[in-house]
């Protein structure tokens, strides 16, 4: 099974009477023949552009490592507001590149999914080592994409992109990969408990607190019943336990 496929769309809209614009990047992202959006190609659609703010709108399973770094130094550098507005969900370089934003806005029904760098190779050992070097460096600095927004330390952020995460809009938020959510409503409790706490809720679960002021969370009942612990926020787990068995299906 593969997950949906996108309806791609790359384009610009300026609004009228406004100093905003609205770029679009739905698709997979390289300079190839298999790619929709290249960093040349944004470059282009930035320098056509002379609003004040400019909302990027995201909806991408990623692509090319160096495009998408590419296009989140272009984002980074310009000299608008950028927003980024995640409308489906941004995978892999997509999740790079929506790093870039001065503020990022997420739906609550969206995702990002984070992970470290993959190719496919064939050789002998010797080449095959230097292969797994490379990628190593490469991670290196995917990091330093989201180094400046993650709350917690290198090593937290190291473990999630070892798991290839995915992250609800209100996982992001507590990371820092979000600023705000639209159409936000509270969370319920999960009926089931996991024996196995994976890394992404131990983090979590460590910046929920901070959050609170390290104060404990726990909703005591009245007539001497025993306190009820507030689940975190895990709600994706079962999302994520299934797009995991899809991974790799588009592009990454």
């Amino acid at each position: 099974m593969e997950l949906p496929k996108i309806n791609k769309r790359f384009e610009v809209l300026n609004k009228a009477e406004s100093n905003e614009a609205d770029m679009y990047l739905y698709g997979s992202i390289g300079s190839g023949w298999f790619a929709d959006i290249s960093s040349k190609d944004v470059k282009a659609k930035l320098d056509s552009i002379t609003a004040k703010i400019i909302n990027i709108h995201i909806n991408s399973p990623g692509g090319d490592v160096f495009e998408s770094i590419a296009i989140h130094n272009l984002l980074k550098n310009h000299k608008a507001t950028i927003n980024i507005h995640i409308d489906g969900y941004a995978a892999s370089g997509a999740s790079v590149i929506a790093m870039a934003g001065d503020k990022i806005i997420m739906p609550k029904n969206t995702m990002m999914m984070i992970h470290k760098a993959w190719t496919i190779a064939a050789g002998n050992a010797k080449e095959l080592r230097k292969v797994a070097d490379d990628l190593e460096k490469i991670d290196t600095a995917v990091i330093e994409s989201y180094t400046s927004r993650f709350v917690g330390e290198r090593r937290e952020l190291e473990k999630l992109l070892d798991e290839e995460t995915w992250l609800t809009a209100a996982e992001c938020k507590v990371l820092g990969f979000c600023d705000e959510i639209v159409d936000e409503i509270e969370i319920p409790d999960e009926e089931n408990e996991q024996e196995e706490t994976s890394a992404k809720e131990e983090i979590l679960n460590k910046y929920i607190a901070a959050s609170l002021d390290g104060k404990a969370v726990a909703q005591t009942t009245e007539n001497n019943h025993k306190p009820k612990e507030e689940k975190t926020i895990n709600n994706a787990n079962i999302i994520y336990q299934f797009l995991s068995s899809l991974t790799r299906s588009e592009n990454n």
